[in-house]
């Protein structure tokens, strides 16, 4: 029996490979009167029918126009939103009952350069990149929220959400917020709890928590909060509150400084089994807010490491006088 040549037979196989490597790169039109795919629904649902039957690589769905629905991303990984350049939107369509992007066990999932008005979601073990994004005018509570997930936020701006905080991270979650702006919350800015983590940094600006109605920062039930850079200033209660066995940590980042001024309550305000760890290369900068000391030991056994680096007013002690005595 006569063999093929085996450039045909690699010919073939190079042919088959660059057909089942083939991207979904979807385009939808949202705007009134357009033709073709109109929701983003759509076509998450034709590549996820496509994912269920084979591996598919990366695939991207560019966005034009005002959407109005509810997008759910589901057990589909590899999945790219990304807004035109001439602008996209998604619109909450359940009048706050639902997310409007709602992303769960689902990996390398992207949102870029979206207005959001809703709220997005990453749960149960999914990693969401935000890049570029407005997220704005929730009704569900919170503007962005991770919950047993890890989100990349980069340049995004989760502010102006009417029904609660801005951002939620809760249930062993991580949260990496570069050159953030988390504004005008009508509950707090940013909420650390169920022993999960926000790290604010900066990589041209810096991350500003500011302006919210309640704490800008409140981390409970075993939450940490770190600060590589941010500002967090003028918000209506404390700037930072760190109770029920959580942790602040300030980085060792001079010549940049973390500012944390001007709030209405304490600068950062210490409840029961709390610590605060502030470095003390002048990279932190606690004065200026407007009740009581900038920094505030409020509960049993709250403790401080640097306190007199902040260089505000304090009512905490280091070491605290009634720690048993060493032998």
């Amino acid at each position: 029996m006569k063999a093929f040549p085996c450039t045909f037979s690699l010919a073939l196989v190079t042919l088959l490979f660059s057909v089942t490597a083939q991207a979904d790169n979807i385009s939808v039109d949202c705007r009134p009167g357009a033709k073709g795919t109109t929701t983003i629904s759509a076509a998450v649902a034709a590549i996820a029918k496509k994912a269920a039957a084979k591996a598919i690589p990366p695939s991207t769905i560019t966005v034009t126009g005002p959407c109005v629905e509810n997008v759910t991303v589901a057990s589909l990984d590899n999945l790219t939103l990304q807004a035109s350049p001439s602008g996209a939107s998604i619109s909450d369509a359940s009048s706050g009952n639902l997310d409007t992007v709602a992303v769960g066990t689902s990996n390398r999932f992207v949102l870029n350069g979206f207005t959001i008005n809703g709220s997005v979601d990453c749960f149960d073990n999914s990693f969401c990149t935000l890049q570029g994004n407005t997220i704005q005018n929730s009704q569900t509570g919170y503007g962005l929220r991770s919950s047993r997930s890890r989100v990349d936020s980069v340049s995004d701006s989760i502010s102006n959400n009417p029904s609660g905080a801005g951002i939620l991270d809760s249930n062993q979650s991580v949260m990496l917020l570069i050159d953030d702006t988390v504004s005008n919350n009508a509950g707090n800015g940013i909420v650390v709890e169920y022993a999960s983590l926000v790290q604010m940094a900066r990589s041209s600006t810096t991350t500003t928590v500011s302006n919210n109605a309640g704490h800008g920062v409140f981390a409970t039930a075993h939450g940490t909060v770190r600060l590589n850079h941010a500002n967090v200033t003028g918000n209506a209660n404390d700037g930072i509150r760190v109770q029920d066995g959580s942790v602040l940590h300030t980085d060792f980042v001079a010549p940049r400084v973390n500012d944390i001024t001007g709030n209405g309550g304490a600068g950062v305000n210490l409840g029961d089994l709390a610590h605060a760890f502030f470095a003390n290369d002048g990279s932190i900068n606690v004065t200026g807010n407007l009740s009581g000391p900038d920094v505030y030991c409020a509960g049993q056994f709250a403790a401080t490491r640097n306190v007199a680096s902040t260089g505000g007013t304090t009512n905490c002690v280091e070491p605290n006088p009634e720690s048993p005595k060493r032998k």
